[in-house]
């Protein structure tokens, strides 16, 4: 079943895609929510077994919906180990599909498996599409654009979807997949595309190789770098090193493979974080017994998404942890707005001396110093003191060796200062930690699983 997204015909000189629901008054938008959350509610409890026997063990049924405080009290959440439990029983797609649906999916991936048995996500071609399109109009990315593709176009969703954006959006589209980064570099000098898309790791990385091939990627026809599959530009630190290795603005965005889709909109006024994008999902921020967090308070994101169709995520825990507010933003939009994007998992949480510690926070400090580059690891263990923490960043080019131990003593006192606590800090010689084509592993939990 697909909700049919609310539009309006966007003006060119217009930053919003979508004026209409972008700006929607917070109780028009809330309705439209209950209306939504009850259609999907009914859609799943009707037509896919996991959520008929999750709904019966909470002994709950569609007609119990009335409000959204319903929809928060009665409604079960499922995360991604419920989903692959329920495909596990028939694979590969188990009770989590629209029965006798395998004959219409026109897209099938999986995630990585890193962290257990590999989730198939299947859906229709139409189920990603227009996703990334309203953060890139905000912004001031149009059709007349021209998109390039730093991804290896493996099986896994990555940036398909953006992909797919691109092309239904009008715009011309070169795919960077199956080369190297040397090869990638030389294909943005010749063809001249105006948008790179990667990972902020990536994008740092290629334009380090640039440089190293006597380019400087400042000086390229790239004017905007737009970004996802890891903390971006919505952290400060983050986007300063992209815009000053690119010479071009750094866009963000949050989304979620599961669901298909790409569920946010990078703020152009506050800069430091992001909207999400409440025309294809329902956000709520809970804490850990599942209740809602108040206005200003970190909590774990929890979503329904209304875009895909065969394999629908109702009150879908994502494990996130954000800080969120409400309102009428300075850009206009009445969207729920994450203040620094994603700060940390629930699965990474760490607690150093009773301080909660969020790994974006650190990346944020550290970052500030210019005598550090934007590689670092974090490295969590647990003696029975508690969690313990050990940090190593990259010095950049023109730090001395002999100045290392300093350094370190000097982002020891700022991540005291800003954060509550002293850390420990290793500082690096540049190229000693590891690059990545895709998304860059920072956290290392050494701890035993709890």
């Amino acid at each position: 079943m697909a909700l049919a997204p609310y539009y309006s015909v966007p003006s060119l000189k217009s930053s919003y895609w979508n004026g209409r629901v972008e700006t929607m008054p917070r109780e028009e938008l809330d309705a439209l929510h209950l209306r939504r959350v009850q259609a999907m509610i009914r859609y799943t409890y009707e037509n896919i077994p996991m959520y008929k026997e999750l709904y019966g063990e909470a002994n709950t049924c569609p007609e119990d919906i009335q409000t959204l405080q319903d929809y928060i009290d009665r409604v079960p959440t499922i995360d991604k180990r419920d989903v692959v439990t329920f495909q596990q029983l028939r694979p590969p797609f188990g009770d989590t599909v629209v029965p006798g649906s395998e004959d219409y999916m026109t897209l099938r991936y999986t995630t990585s498996g890193s962290t257990g048995i590999p989730l198939q996500e299947v859906g229709f071609y139409t189920d990603p599409l227009n996703m990334w399109t309203w953060g890139w109009w905000a912004w001031g990315i149009r059709p007349k654009d021209i998109f390039y593709f730093a991804f290896p176009f493996g099986t896994f969703m990555g940036f398909w979807s953006a992909y797919f954006d691109a092309l239904v959006f009008g715009a011309q589209v070169i795919t960077g997949g199956g080369v190297d980064t040397k090869t990638r570099i030389k294909q943005i000098v010749e063809l001249e595309p105006t948008v790179l898309i990667s990972t902020p790791t990536y994008a740092l990385h290629m334009a380090e190789v640039a440089r190293e091939m006597g380019i400087d990627p400042a000086k390229s026809s790239i004017k905007f770098v737009s970004t996802a599959g890891e903390p971006g530009p919505a952290v400060p630190s983050i986007r300063r090193a992209l815009e000053e290795a690119w010479g071009a603005t750094a866009i963000d965005m949050y989304g979620i493979s599961e669901t298909w889709t790409a569920h946010s909109l990078h703020c152009p006024v506050r800069l430091n974080g992001i909207h999400l994008n409440e025309n294809i999902c329902y956000p709520l921020v809970v804490d850990e017994n599942g209740r809602p967090v108040p206005e200003g308070e970190v909590g774990e994101l929890v979503l329904t998404s209304y875009s895909a169709v065969l394999t629908p995520y109702v009150k879908y825990r994502t494990h996130d942890l954000v800080r969120w507010y409400k309102g009428v933003c300075d850009c206009g939009r009445t969207w729920v707005y994450l203040d620094g994007g994603v700060l940390g998992r629930t699965d990474n949480m760490i607690v150093v001396k009773g301080t909660n510690v969020y790994p974006t926070a650190v990346q944020n400090v550290l970052a500030a110093d210019a005598d550090v580059s934007e590689n670092l690891e974090i490295h969590i263990t647990s003696e029975g003191l508690g969690d313990q923490v050990q940090i190593k960043v990259e010095a950049r080019p023109q730090v001395g060796g002999e100045s290392y131990t300093r350094l370190g003593q000097k982002l020891e006192e700022a991540l005291r200062e800003k954060i509550g606590v002293r850390l420990p800090v290793e500082v690096l010689a540049p190229g000693t930690l590891p690059r990545y084509e895709m998304k860059a592993k920072r956290v290392f939990d050494h701890r035993q699983a709890r």
